[in-house]
């Protein structure tokens, strides 16, 4: 059985964003987590950033993967995805939180 936390993980940051990107008052804290979110983001292979915003990020036809993957190698290459963007969010959160700078590579 998968571990079903990443997921979460990743689907309450994404939630996060989209709360963040719809509220117009952009303020210091507000830009420093998307800035975040973008540098973890654009930090992955490419591979993987298009797993991401094809999933998660944008409007996508739901199956959109068939032309690239078999369904196995899809689902493997999504979970690892997502667990090298949550762990790279995690430790960027945790250590640069504090940094004001921080808003700099956004």
């Amino acid at each position: 059985m998968r571990d079903y936390k990443i997921y979460l993980k990743i689907n309450r940051i994404i939630e996060e964003r989209k709360t963040i990107l719809s509220v117009k008052q952009k303020e210091k804290e507000q830009l420093k987590f998307l800035g975040m979110f973008n540098y973890c983001l654009s930090s992955l292979k490419e591979e993987y950033i298009l797993i991401l915003q094809n999933t998660y990020l944008t409007l996508s036809y739901q199956f959109w993967w068939l032309d690239y993957y078999s369904k196995s190698s899809f689902y493997r290459k999504r979970f690892t995805a997502v667990s090298s963007f949550v762990a790279l969010f995690e430790m960027i959160y945790e250590n640069f939180n504090d940094c004001p700078d921080f808003i700099s590579f956004a």
